[in-house]
């Protein structure tokens, strides 16, 4: 009589190249966005409450025109210490930044790493055909990295 081995099925593990770990899968979807009329201090509350550190400014037609940041609204406060500006007259379009670099939904999250020392942003609006369809922002490029590890080791 002969003896038959027996090998239990194995599971087929598949796994993500690394080339296919793309913006679009981990950038956030649900973006908060201003008009270029929205008064500073709102801005402010906003960004303290929803806890980020900037957002795009969109036209009345939702084009991308300009970012607000942290930075612009230090401006700000800088310049209301010196003018004497009362904040809650003072809108967006004085203080954002018009020219804005973002990044499109296929590009791997490490030419999006790249771009984020290249350019020393926090955050870029992904695009694509002149739409917004999320923000990405250097945590999330971490927690990304963090995946990959814990799928490839």
């Amino acid at each position: 009589m002969s003896v038959i081995n027996f090998k239990s099925p194995t599971k087929k593990i598949v796994r993500k190249s690394l080339q296919n770990i793309l913006v679009k899968d981990y950038m956030s979807k649900e973006v908060i966005t201003f008009h270029k009329s929205d008064s500073i201090f709102e801005v402010k509350r906003i960004l303290l409450e929803k806890k980020i550190s900037g957002a795009p400014v969109i036209n009345k037609s939702g084009k991308l025109i300009g970012i607000i940041s942290e930075t612009d609204l230090m401006k700000q406060i800088v310049d209301s210490r010196y003018y004497n500006m009362p904040m809650s007259k003072t809108t967006v379009s004085k203080y954002m930044t018009e020219s804005v670099d973002s990044i499109l939904p296929n590009e791997t999250i490490f030419d999006a790493a790249e771009k984020f020392l290249k350019l020393k942003r926090k955050r870029f609006p992904v695009m694509e055909s002149n739409k917004i369809l999320g923000i990405i922002s250097r945590v999330d490029i971490i927690a990304a990295a963090l995946n990959i590890r814990s799928s490839f080791y």
